[in-house]
């Protein structure tokens, strides 16, 4: 019921854009692509166009600013008339150009204080005060409420960032909702190998390497079985893939396909702090359980508030529980684990519609 005009950077720099750094900006409008623009060039045109639109309540979303300037935004901003808004904690570049938290891109570095010997032994110890700067900049021209989609999220902001905000809230992006008694998985007793599964791509940030580790050392052990589920498979490794690619039109391909195949247990063993996971929340709709580590974010808490699978320690105990076999009191046939459906959040449609009802 809301008109949306989205405005995104055409190049993929992966930090802010410095001022007097000019590029063009692309638009997509309800959906469809309106093409690419100057910033000055949109701005004349918002003035005009929404001058030419009846009054009615405008908001603003500010979702990244990965690519873009803050100059620029604050500019498209003003010539929408727009002086609020919403600040979503998608990932931690307001708090470091290592917008991961990853010190040197190896280790979960939790946002120490700038100008720590913690941060100062960093490659990005050089962009971090840019980054803060210009949040901060943004967060003192415009009145911005911030959303996080998970309280550890909002936790690690509030230490790293903790911009002057009009409020802060904890929006998750789904929620499990329990499926009936019949929903309960009705294969969980049959005698097979645990079956443990690496969700998405082989990606050294998610934990592939140690996964890629743990099937080399245990492809002939007869108690466990491997599966990767993921749009393309990763060679030479002595396991078995399934192609799993999810679309628009097929938004929960991996919690189907988790639940078809019945999987024990999914590794996501991300070595950053993850604001959300719909991989997380993917696996135990499916009834699969978690096995992450500590330096997970919203993973690992997850994993503690629902107890649906285990936060361990660090990959020696891993490697030990899979050694004694410790880790199949996790199999399905013991756990008999309860399905559920994925319930999507309308982001910031739903934080607007909270506001309205107020």
């Amino acid at each position: 019921g809301r008109d949306h005009l989205h405005v995104y950077p055409l190049n993929h720099r992966p930090m802010l854009r410095r001022p007097g750094h000019a590029e063009p900006v692309g638009l997509v409008w309800n959906g469809v692509n309106a093409g690419t623009f100057s910033v000055p060039t949109l701005v004349e045109g918002l003035e005009v166009a929404l001058a030419e639109i009846a009054p009615g309540r405008r908001s603003l979303a500010v979702h990244s600013l990965l690519g873009h300037s803050v100059s620029d935004v604050l500019a498209i901003a003003r010539s929408a008339g727009l002086n609020e808004g919403w600040f979503w904690v998608h990932d931690f570049a307001s708090a470091c150009a290592s917008y991961h938290l990853l010190r040197n891109d190896v280790a979960d570095c939790g946002a120490p204080p700038v100008g720590s010997a913690a941060c100062g032994v960093c490659i990005y110890n050089d962009h971090r005060q840019f980054h803060l700067d210009e949040h901060e900049r943004l967060f003192r021209a415009l009145s911005l409420s911030v959303a996080a989609p998970s309280q550890a999220a909002l936790d690690t902001w509030r230490r790293g960032a903790g911009h002057p905000a009009k409020q802060t809230v904890v929006a998750p992006l789904a929620r499990l909702v329990p499926r009936s008694a019949a929903g309960t998985d009705a294969g969980a007793g049959e005698a097979r190998p645990f079956r443990l599964a690496f969700p998405g791509l082989p990606s050294p940030l998610k934990g592939w390497p140690v996964f890629r580790d743990l099937v080399l050392k245990y492809e002939e052990d007869p108690r466990y079985e491997f599966l990767h589920l993921a749009r393309d498979p990763a060679a030479g490794l002595p396991l078995t893939f399934h192609s799993v690619t999810v679309t628009e039109d097929q938004p929960q391909a991996m919690q189907g396909a988790l639940e078809a195949l019945k999987v024990d247990a999914v590794m996501i063993w991300s070595l950053c702090r993850e604001t959300f996971s719909f991989t997380t929340h993917e696996a135990a709709a499916a009834g699969a359980a978690i096995l992450t580590g500590p330096d997970s974010g919203n993973v690992a808490a997850f994993v503690e508030s629902t107890g649906l699978g285990e936060v361990i320690a660090n990959e020696a105990a891993l490697f030990d529980l899979f050694e004694t076999g410790e880790i199949t009191r996790l199999a399905r046939a013991r756990r008999t684990p309860t399905l559920a459906d994925l319930a999507y959040s309308r982001l910031t449609i739903d934080l607007l519609d909270g506001e309205d009802a107020r």
